[in-house]
């Protein structure tokens, strides 16, 4: 089999020595490691379609990891088999600012798409200032959710190439017909784009992918409204994303901001600990392209109308933080292309607890979290919670995250147990896990029978051999 992998991509390709496969075999997240018995580099859609008739010939297990770096436990092998590295294929195949969309190969990084972006006056709908080695294609298809909240930006992804598990080639919407632009995932038939989303590799492989972009801003400006409690930000964002004023909207609580901003750790970090306020809403007015300035001007007016009217101010700063409004803009726009990952400033990782719900229940849900942070020894300080707006406002992204030592076990296995525990509460009290990885999984798909049920059926269709990450969803 080894040899056979080697004659499809290239024996310097295939990987299975027992460092690499160790590497492979963890991620940043408290799953328990899982090796895989090889790792196949690609470097050509044709050369997964050959790794697919072998999987169906051997029922050899295929694991599609499109990135250096992964968080939850989605691209270890539950059951062994062949990691397929698809990190080498990082090109940018097509930039169109006519049709406001890029064709991307699964390893461009944010930072990459960011930059190549920049020279056509576009920019990509990141999710909260990404990892740097993290995988545009996987962050959009895995549904992270963008930090700019309009109706056309809740579902970033437009057509794509997929290889299927029963070694068919697909392409959705208009892909399908070589003589369009593939802007449009809709059609012919029904919007098969949506099966592929979220669906950790399991119903295909995608080897290239249509994302939205968006105008990069001539001007823009950066206001922050302080809060002392998550529901204080519930109704003035509320009000703020009906009248559409604005493009990022976000809230990060004190713990969150003062990682994303300190430069040196602790001192930065302690400081501004000390002097930032509980929670922040963030809100970016842009302009562009057309005439930049009376956009901004009439968004301007409205805001402070806004919050003269619920009794909130939006300030250039909070805290008394010197060019805040400058080092958010530049971290929106501008992605580092390595260093740390400010999430793990204070410990080498976090563990994120993420769910989707309305804004005037998130208070309720914080509450839960704190009560079940303080049980297993962690302060309130030490608690990051992110909300972001979804659809104007209609829903919301709630994230809770929980800082881990991964290299102390007995941190590892506090952090675990909180988290499960915290989890199923949550779920308990209605948060919709709308991304069920690793533990939720069990957790979404024993309530959901019938939904349970029909993702069976569909697997048996694109997936018969079930070949393709088995062991992930309900599978």
């Amino acid at each position: 089999m080894i040899k056979e992998l080697r004659d499809i991509v290239g024996a310097k390709n295939v990987l299975d020595n027992e460092e690499a496969l160790a590497l492979y075999a963890q991620d940043r997240s408290l799953s328990a490691p899982k090796k895989p018995f090889a790792v196949a580099k690609v470097n050509s859609a044709e050369q997964i379609q050959e790794l697919i008739a072998f999987a169906n010939k051997t029922f050899t297990p295929l694991i599609p990891s499109s990135s250096t770096i992964h968080f939850y436990g989605a691209t270890l092998p539950e059951h062994g088999g062949v990691v397929v590295d698809l990190s080498g294929m990082n090109k940018i195949l097509e930039i169109d600012p006519l049709n406001r969309k890029v064709k991307i190969e699964p390893g461009v990084t944010w930072h990459q798409l960011q930059q190549a972006l920049k020279e056509h006056d576009q920019m990509p709908l990141n999710p909260l200032f990404p990892h740097p080695g993290t995988s545009a294609m996987t962050s959009s298809l895995e549904r992270e959710p963008m930090l700019i909240p309009k109706y056309e930006y809740g579902d970033p992804v437009l057509t794509m190439q997929v290889h299927l598990g029963n070694g068919q080639l697909f392409r959705t919407g208009t892909a399908s017909d070589k003589h369009t632009y593939g802007a449009y995932p809709e059609g012919p038939g029904i919007d098969f784009w949506r099966f592929f989303l979220g669906a950790q590799g399991t119903m295909g492989i995608v080897s290239w992918l249509n994302i939205k972009t968006e105008y990069r801003p001539k001007y823009q400006k950066a206001y922050f409204v302080a809060c002392d409690e998550l529901e204080d930000a519930a109704d003035p964002i509320y009000k703020l994303q009906r009248r559409h004023i604005g493009n990022e909207c976000f809230v990060l609580n004190r713990f969150l901001l003062a990682q994303l901003l300190c430069k040196e750790y602790p001192k930065d970090f302690t400081k501004l600990m000390d002097d930032l306020p509980p929670y922040t809403i963030i809100l970016v007015i842009a302009g562009a392209p057309r005439r930049p300035l009376e956009r901004i001007a009439y968004e301007e007016e409205a805001l402070m109308e806004i919050a003269t009217d619920m009794k909130f101010e939006a300030a250039k700063t909070v805290g008394g933080v010197a060019g805040l409004g400058t080092a958010i803009l530049d971290m929106l726009h501008d992605l580092p292309a390595d260093g740390p990952y400010w999430k793990t400033r204070y410990k080498n990782s976090t563990q994120d607890i993420f769910f989707i719900t309305t804004m005037d229940r998130a208070q309720g849900y914080v509450e839960i979290a704190q009560g079940y942070a303080a049980a297993y020894g962690l302060t309130l300080n030490e608690l990051g919670v992110y909300m972001q707006p979804l659809e104007r406002g209609r829903a919301c992204h709630l994230c809770f995250s929980l800082p881990c030592d991964l290299d102390s076990e007995q941190d590892r296995q506090r952090i675990a147990t909180l988290h499960t525990e915290l989890s199923q509460t949550l779920f308990e009290q209605g948060a919709f896990f709308s991304r069920p990885y690793g533990t939720w999984a069990d957790m979404v798909y024993r309530h959901a029978t019938t939904y349970t049920a029909t993702l069976k059926e569909l697997k048996k269709i694109f997936d018969p051999n079930n070949i393709l990450n088995p062991g992930k969803l309900c599978f």
